[in-house]
C-alpha cells in the first residue's frame, strides 16, 4: 500500500461526497482511505457506510464517540498500513492527481515529507497559497493536509487530543527530525473556508493551547535530530512567531471579553522565557514587519499592530 489517506469526519455531510469522490478517484490506485466518524449527528455516518460498501477494500469506515479531530486521526493512524500518510479534512477536497504526483516525488527524492501548495475557497474569492515555497522548514504552513509523511519516519507520533494547534505539533515534530523534504509547486489541496472554523471562532481561552503545545515541542526537541543550539533557536522562533505575533493578533480580532486577559497571559509566557528577545539573533533575523509587530505586541500595543496589519491588508487587496 503506497498511501493511507486519513479523514476525520464530524457533521460535514454537505461536503462529504465532494471530498470522498476526490480521493476514491485518485490516479494513484494503490491507496487506502481511512474515514473516521467522530460521533456525527447530521447523517455523515450514513455517507461513510455508503462509500465503505461501494468501495469495499479501499474505503474503510470507523465510528467512535465524539472526541475531537485529533482522536479521530489517532485512531486511523493505528490502522494505517501505507508507506506514506496523507490527511484530508472532510469539508475539503483534492485534485485527482495529488497523491500520484506526491508519491512519485517522495520516491524520486527519498523524502520523508512532501509539501504542495493550497487554495482557500471563500464565497466571493479564491486565495492561492505558495505553501511549497519557504526559506526555512519551520516557516512552512503547519497544516498536515498539504503534505504526505513517510509512515516509518512518523513512528509513534500522534496528534494531541483536546487541544487546538494539533497540526502544528504533529508537523513540527516531524520537521525537527528530517531534512529530507521535497516540494511540488502545484495547488493540489483545496480548502472550503467556512465562516466558523476552529481558528476563526470567538473562543479566546482555547488560544492558550498554544502554550501547552509549545511546551510539548520543547520537550520533544531535546531528543530530536536538532543539536542544542539549533533547537534553542528554533524554539525561540516558534514562541515569538506563534505566541507573540500570530496568536496575540488573532485574539485582538475577537470580541470576546476575555481576550485582554488571555493576551496578558501570552505576554507573561514570552517575558518569562525570552525577556530580552529583541536583542537576540532570532529576532534580528526576522523580517522587519514581523519585528515591528512583535515589539508592539510585547509592549502592550497590540491594538496598534492590529491597525497596521489591517492597513497593509487593505493596500495589498487593491
Amino acid at each position: 500500500m503506497k498511501i493511507s489517506v486519513i479523514i476525520p469526519v464530524y457533521n460535514t455531510k454537505d461536503y462529504l461526497h465532494q471530498c470522498f469522490d476526490s480521493i476514491v478517484n485518485q490516479t494513484l490506485s494503490d491507496i487506502e482511505i481511512l474515514a473516521v466518524d467522530d460521533g456525527s449527528t447530521d447523517g455523515s455516518a450514513d455517507i461513510l457506510k455508503e462509500y465503505a460498501q461501494k468501495y469495499s477494500g479501499k474505503f474503510k469506515a470507523f465510528f467512535k464517540e465524539n472526541g475531537g479531530q485529533a482522536s479521530a486521526r489517532n485512531l486511523a493512524l493505528k490502522e494505517a498500513s501505507g508507506e506514506y500518510l496523507g490527511f484530508v479534512d472532510s469539508d475539503d477536497w483534492i485534485d485527482l492527481e495529488m497523491y500520484e504526483e506526491m508519491y512519485n516525488k517522495a520516491k524520486a527524492e527519498d523524502a520523508d515529507i512532501v509539501i504542495c501548495d493550497t487554495t482557500d475557497h471563500y464565497k466571493d474569492r479564491d486565495v492561492y497559497h505558495h505553501a511549497s515555497q519557504f526559506t526555512d522548514k519551520f516557516k512552512v504552513t503547519p497544516s498536515a493536509c498539504n503534505k504526505i509523511f513517510r509512515r516509518e519516519f512518523v513512528k509513534d507520533t500522534t496528534f494531541p487530543v483536546g487541544l487546538w494547534y494539533e497540526d502544528f505539533e504533529f508537523t513540527t515534530k516531524s520537521l525537527m527530525n528530517t531534512e529530507k523534504i521535497a516540494v511540488i509547486h502545484k495547488s493540489f489541496y483545496h480548502c472550503h473556508c467556512r465562516e466558523v472554523s476552529t481558528m476563526t471562532n470567538n473562543n479566546a481561552r482555547k488560544n492558550l493551547d498554544i502554550i501547552t503545545v509549545l511546551g510539548h515541542l520543547s520537550d520533544f526537541a531535546k531528543n530530536s535530530a536538532l543539536n542544542e543550539t539549533d533547537a534553542n533557536n528554533v524554539l525561540e522562533y516558534l514562541y515569538l512567531e506563534h505566541i507573540l505575533i500570530t496568536t496575540v493578533n488573532r485574539l485582538q480580532e475577537q470580541k470576546n471579553k476575555e481576550k485582554n486577559k488571555i493576551i496578558k497571559i501570552m505576554l507573561k509566557e514570552i517575558k518569562s522565557r525570552y525577556p530580552k528577545f529583541y536583542k537576540g539573533k532570532v529576532f534580528k533575523e526576522m523580517p522587519k514587519n514581523r519585528r515591528i509587530v512583535a515589539l508592539l505586541n510585547y509592549f502592550g500595543l497590540s491594538v496598534i499592530s492590529k491597525l497596521i496589519l489591517k492597513a497593509k491588508a487593505t493596500i495589498s487587496s487593491r
